[in-house]
Order: structure tokens, then C-alpha cells, then sequence
């Protein structure tokens, strides 16, 4: 018995497979430990159909000192062999001799079969299974005998394959038995040669155009089959990788893949061979490949907000366009008319399948409007339009919201500055982070990005960024964090007020905007005021998205302008599209907090002040705080009105708050003679 850990027989199993013609090449017979001194070890190779095993190799394998790191310790190319009939079929033995003890019959040791390319054709081990860790089998598992030699079995038997059989497959391992190598094993037949398999129809078949994706695709073979996991593939130029659910026996089988598809596209359909196999364990000579083209369908319209129709629809209502496709959508695809405001120009995202529209420009309560799609102004990827426009009629709202404002006295600017407190005061505060909803789930789907749901749109960086996993300290990269756009140093420097609450300013997500991390560490606490490049400020480019931002080197521009340092004696002044929204949650800020308490929770709440003197706009922790430029920001809300999109969040943030801001709802509140008016000796509400 040999013990030498470098020339010991190495676990053989079958790993990998050529795909099956005719013949088969396999171990069929082994010898590696018999009484007293080994003697006549040896390993048999049978080619099925004769053929030469010129280039064939032996690899041995040691797996003794570690079953999961099992070592190659020799191999040896296969003799040439010589022709032999067994059974029906003439097939070629060729045995290879190992000297006394040169094979390793401890237990967990192994052989590998290599053809000529150098490809693991089989990878058995014998007394138990291993894992090859170097050699040409390394990484891979063996398959382990179900037999096995000892010291007690006799000189002159070896372990051999029986039963009738064309291939390796219909063969079984048979107990210790007199030696028979270089012929046909004891109670071993071969069978006539194994046609393999082809395939014989496809549907569609190769080169077919036209083709609907709900066509159902189907393959038919030459005789029954097993397929195994890859056996069939699709994958088209647009949609890419479809998953296939079909059969796994059978002559003809219809594949059902799953996934949209792109009008059009080309597609090709893989049949692998190697994954096919007939009873015998033949394998289609060769893959086969049916490359085909989808019809390329019109683009339509599948669904628009709100419907052809609609009554009573809010001005704030988003307006959203789905296609039965993505489409690039130009300049004039989209066109809003209402009979008494006009016309609203939209932004609008270029291409997708849906297409959330927002409108700039006031709505007059009550009126009808149009919404227009226009065909010639889309196109899909292979440049087919819709075949007609659509228009979508529908009717706003008597007045929105109803009933919200029914107190606010507009007699005096101090009664109008009281009765609007008195409205939207006491809402629910939520936490700043929590593991319950906290300000981060609520400004995810407030900021949401219109053309992504999955993603949100920062209000400096006009960047879409991936939710939650691109959220700074979360994130990697360029990521966006909560923006203070009244910085929480001017009067509310904690997340939770006096009785430990969440502190409803501090949280506040009317005033609270998702933001990219490095500009809103430029905005630090500095005062809202106009900033052009003549007096040192510096430029912060915004990304085009959502119909907007874009384009550097002019002032303003579409890009955020910078001075420091932070504090008073700096500036930041806000990109076009985003200055009334910035400045109506400062207004709103003003109006929400005028000191006293919390009237559901009884928790002290800061008085907050709008001033364009900049001294006064320090960081305390007192009441009144200041926070500015007003006259700016009063500039900014007439330059920069509402539009649909910001309606839309004032809706999202009232679900959770239950506050709205009115200066959104009703952007002729906000005057200088609001924000300056001293507070009445009573406040008469309506």
C-alpha cells in the first residue's frame, strides 16, 4: 500500500461535457489496491465509436492530507489503444500501466480525463469525494465511485463499468471483479452508435421579420430530449435578456419568455447544445442560433391624468401622459390651453414611456382646459409615431382646496398675518430620522423625480439621485442630504424641542428640501440674495432634468451663484426654476412661527422674523430669529410662480402634516406689507 502524497490516484468525477456526437470517451475500468504488494495498477479509457485518443491525458489526484484541496500529483497521456467488438458496436480500449504503488489507494484520491483541448471531460474520486485546489481540475467536485477497492482485494480484479449501454450514462459500476483490460469488461455491451439529436423546426424560424412578441416561440427536435438549466436563451438588441419558462422533456417545446419587449428590435434565440441530451446522452452536434425582428408597432397613448373628461380636477393635479412604448417626446409634444388662463408652457422629462407634465402659470378656478399630444412631435426608438394627436379635456376644480382657508381674514395685512397662522399652525411633527416615517421618507416622496418614482430631484443640483441608497452617509459618491432652507442656527438648532418632542421647525418638510451634499455645504446659513459673478460670487451648475437646469458661464443663467462667508455676510442665490420655491418656504416659515406653543402638544415654539437688514440675521438660539433678504425673496416668488409640480408637493407634505402653504395655494398673500406688520390686538378670524 502506497502512501507517497505526490504520486497518489486523484479524485475523478464528471464536471464539464463536450456535446455528444456519435462517441463517447469515458473511464471504464480501474485497479489502484489489492492484497499484499500493489501490483497491476492500471486505468482503461473506452472510446465508444473508436476514434483516436491521440492528445487524451491521465491527471492523478491526492486528496489524502484535504478532501476540499485535493493536489494534482501526475499525469500521463493516454496509450493508443487498439480496436475491440463488444456487444454491437466496435469501440477502441486503451489501458494505462502505473508501476508498483504508482497510484495513491489511501482514501479521497481521484482521476481526471482531459481531452485534447485541454477540457476536463470527467473528474471521479474513489473512498470518498474531494475538491481539486490546483491542476487542471482545480475548483471543481468529483463525482465519488460508488465502489471501491481494499487490502483484502484480490491480485488481478479491478472496479469495472457493466450493464448494456451506448454511453457512459447507461453503464453502472460494478464490485471488485476478475481484470479485464484492454477488452470488453465482464457483463459489459456496447450498443450500436447513438445518432444525436437536431433541431428541425423553429418558430419563427431564422431571418423572419415582422415578427409580433406575442408570437409563441417553439423548437422541435429530431427525437425526444432532456434539456437542463441554459438549454434555451433569448436576448434582444433594445430589451436585452428575456427569462424562458418551457418544458425539460420532450420532442417539441414552446418557450414562453417573460419582460416587455422594444418595437422592432432584433432578437436571437439560442438553443446551447451541450444542454440537450437524448436518452443515450448525445448532444446536438452544434448550437443553434434563430435570429428574427419584432414588427415595429406605432407608439400609443395607454392612459393620461387626468382622463378625457375629468370634472372637478384640482389645478394641483399632476398631469402624466403613459405610452404603450419609451418615446422621445420633442419640443411640441405636449400643449396645455384653458379657456381663461391661456396657454401653460410644460416641462417635461424627453424620453420615457411615462411623462409626468409640469405647468407654469396660474389657473383660474372653475375653467376648462386642453390637454394636446401631438404625434408628429414623438417618436420611438425606430422613429415610428402615434398614428392621430390626442386631446384630453377635462375641467379644474370650483376652487382648491375646499374649505382649507375658509378663516383667513384678508381685511388688514396683520389680520391677514394672524388668521393665515391660525390656519396652518399645530401640524403634526414628525421626526427628523427615525425607524418610523421621519422627515426622509416624507421628502423622498415630496422631491420624488417625476420621470423616475425610484428616484428623487434636488432642489440646487437639479441631479436625480437613486432613494435612500444614494442618501449622504448612506451612499458613496456624489450624494444628497436634507437641506435647512431656513438654516436651523437662526432659532431652532435642535430636533427636539423642550418637552422632547420632534421640534415641529426643525423638521418642518414645507421649509426642508433634499439637496446634493456639496451644495448644500456651499449654502451653509447663508442669507437667500441675488449673487452675480461682478460682486465674487461663483458659480454652482445645475444637471438638465426634468425639463430644466443645464448650461454654465452666464448670469443667472440656469446655475446657482455663491459668496462667502457663511453667515450674514454671505450670499447664495437659487437657479431660476427653484427661486419661488425656495422663497415661498421662507415666507411660509414667517407665517408658521410666531412664537407660544405647540397648541396640541404645549411644546415652545421660536418666533421667526424676515428682514433685508443683515445684521440681524445672526445665529441664536432666541426668539425672534431672522432670516433673509426679504425684499429678495419677495422678488424671487413674483419671478418664479407656482407650477403644478410644486402644487403637487404642497399636497404630498399636507398628507403627513396636515398644514398646507398658502403662500403656494394663494402666491397673492405674500406681500411686504405681510411679512412687515405687526402683530393685532385681536385676530379675527372668519
Amino acid at each position: 500500500m502506497s502512501f507517497r502524497p505526490f504520486r497518489a490516484l486523484a479524485a475523478l468525477g464528471l464536471v464539464a461535457c463536450v456535446p455528444a456526437v456519435q462517441a463517447e470517451v469515458f473511464i471504464n475500468e480501474i485497479h489502484y489496491d489489492n492484497a499484499g504488494t500493489d501490483s497491476g495498477e492500471r486505468i482503461e479509457i473506452v472510446a465508444t465509436a473508436g476514434e483516436s485518443l491521440s492528445g487524451w491525458r491521465i491527471h492523478l489526484y491526492n486528496g489524502t492530507g484535504s478532501t476540499t484541496a485535493a493536489t494534482a500529483y501526475d499525469n500521463d497521456p493516454v496509450p493508443t489503444g487498439a480496436l475491440a467488438t463488444c456487444g454491437g458496436a466496435t469501440v477502441r480500449f486503451a489501458t494505462l500501466s502505473y508501476p508498483a504503488n504508482g497510484m495513491q489507494n489511501g482514501t479521497h484520491d481521484g482521476i481526471a480525463l482531459v481531452n485534447p483541448s485541454g477540457a476536463v471531460v470527467q473528474f471521479i474520486s474513489y473512498e470518498g469525494q474531494i475538491r481539486a485546489s490546483s491542476g487542471v481540475a482545480s475548483g471543481r467536485t468529483s463525482v465519488n465511485l460508488p465502489v471501491s477497492e481494499s487490502e483484502a482485494t484480490a491480485v488481478g480484479h479491478s472496479l469495472q463499468l457493466g450493464g448494456t449501454a451506448s454511453g457512459s450514462a447507461g453503464f453502472t459500476w460494478q464490485a471488485a471483479q476478475a481484470a479485464t483490460f484492454g477488452a470488453c469488461n465482464r457483463n459489459q455491451s456496447f450498443g450500436s452508435a447513438n445518432t444525436p439529436p437536431s433541431v428541425t423546426a423553429t418558430t419563427p424560424t431564422s431571418g423572419a421579420t415582422g415578427v409580433n412578441p406575442t408570437t409563441a416561440l417553439s423548437v422541435t427536435f429530431s427525437e425526444s430530449v432532456t434539456l437542463s438549466t441554459g438549454a434555451f436563451a433569448l436576448t434582444c438588441a433594445s430589451s436585452g435578456s428575456h427569462p424562458l419558462s418551457h418544458a425539460t422533456t420532450g420532442s417539441s417545446f414552446t418557450i414562453t419568455p417573460s419582460g416587455a419587449f422594444a418595437d422592432g428590435e432584433s432578437c436571437t434565440l439560442s438553443v446551447t447544445a451541450s444542454a440537450v441530451k437524448d436518452s443515450g446522452n448525445a448532444s446536438p452536434v452544434a448550437n443553434t442560433s434563430v435570429a428574427y425582428t419584432l414588427v415595429n408597432a406605432a407608439p400609443s397613448v395607454t392612459a393620461t391624468t387626468p382622463a378625457n373628461g375629468a370634472t372637478n380636477v384640482s389645478p394641483t393635479a399632476a398631469l402624466s401622459v403613459d405610452f404603450s412604448e419609451p418615446v422621445t417626446a420633442g419640443t411640441t409634444a405636449f400643449a396645455l390651453s384653458c379657456a381663461s388662463s391661456g396657454t401653460h408652457p410644460l416641462s417635461y422629462p424627453t424620453t420615457g414611456s411615462r411623462f409626468t407634465l409640469t405647468p407654469s402659470g396660474a389657473f383660474t378656478a372653475g375653467e376648462a382646459c386642453t390637454l394636446t399630444i401631438n404625434a408628429a412631435g414623438l417618436r420611438d426608438a425606430n422613429n415610428a409615431t402615434p398614428t392621430s394627436n390626442t386631446s384630453v379635456a377635462y375641467t379644474l376644480a370650483a376652487a382648491a382646496p375646499t374649505g382649507y382657508y375658509s378663516r383667513v381674514n384678508t381685511s388688514s395685512a396683520s389680520q391677514l398675518r394672524c388668521s393665515l397662522h391660525e390656519t396652518i399652525k399645530g401640524h403634526t411633527a414628525y421626526p427628523y430620522s427615525a425607524s418610523t416615517t421621519d422627515s426622509w421618507d416624507i421628502l423622498e416622496i415630496a422631491d420624488e423625480d417625476p420621470a423616475n418614482t425610484a428616484r428623487i430631484l434636488d432642489v440646487y443640483k437639479n441631479r436625480s439621485f437613486a432613494k435612500v441608497t444614494e442618501r449622504a452617509g448612506t451612499g458613496t459618491g456624489i450624494t444628497y442630504n436634507r437641506e435647512h432652507t431656513w438654516p436651523n442656527s437662526l432659532g431652532f438648532s435642535s430636533q427636539t424641542g423642550n418637552l422632547g418632542l420632534p421640534y415641529a421647525p426643525y423638521t418642518d418638510t414645507h421649509m426642508l428640501y433634499l439637496s446634493d451634499t456639496a451644495y448644500n455645504a456651499d449654502r451653509g446659513n447663508k442669507p437667500y440674495a441675488n449673487c452675480p459673478p461682478s460682486e465674487g460670487c461663483s458659480e454652482r451648475a445645475t444637471e438638465v432634468n426634468n425639463g430644466t437646469g443645464g448650461g454654465t458661464g452666464m448670469y443667472p443663467g440656469n446655475s446657482n451663484w455663491v459668496k462667502g462667508p457663511d453667515g450674514n455676510a454671505g450670499s447664495f442665490e437659487v437657479f431660476n426654476a427653484r427661486k419661488g420655491d425656495i422663497a415661498r418656504a421662507i415666507l411660509y416659515m414667517a407665517i408658521r412661527y410666531e412664537g407660544g406653543v405647540h397648541p396640541v402638544n404645549g411644546q415652545g415654539e421660536p418666533d421667526l422674523e424676515l428682514t433685508d437688514d443683515r445684521s440681524k440675521i445672526v445665529i441664536t438660539s432666541a426668539s425672534p430669529a431672522y432670516m433673509g433678504l426679504l425684499s429678495t425673496l419677495l422678488q424671487w416668488h413674483q419671478q418664479d410662480p407656482p407650477n403644478a409640480a410644486e402644487r403637487i408637493r404642497n399636497e404630498a407634505i399636507q398628507e403627513f402634516q396636515g398644514n398646507r402653504n398658502p403662500f403656494i395655494d394663494h402666491p397673492e398673500w405674500a406681500t411686504s406689507a405681510l411679512f412687515t406688520s405687526a402683530k393685532p390686538a385681536s385676530c379675527q378670524l372668519n
